[in-house]
């Protein structure tokens, strides 16, 4: 579970900005979230020093995220980061 929710972020962070700035579409809207909330309970779960392999591709992932995307003024505050981001 882990592992596919990995390869699914990897997939939607990959994602050219043009495909993923399409409006109600799954890759950013469903895909994305579900896959980043997975990992970052992998990451709770996972003693620290055991996490680090997956905290760190996660982190790499989550940065490159992060330059694709923007905050969306909008989103309940409740949601975690990933989930109040924009696709430019």
């Amino acid at each position: 579970m882990v592992v596919d929710a990995l390869r699914e972020w990897a997939e939607v962070v990959g994602r050219s900005e043009a495909e993923l700035s399409a409006p109600h579409n799954d890759w950013a809207e469903l895909v994305g979230p579900s896959a980043r909330e997975v990992l970052e309970d992998a990451l709770h779960a996972l003693p620290r020093r055991a996490s680090r392999p997956l905290r760190a591709e996660v982190a790499r992932l989550d940065a490159v995220f992060e330059r694709k995307t923007s905050p969306n003024p909008f989103a309940d505050p409740s949601r975690r980061w990933w989930a109040r981001r924009w696709w430019h």
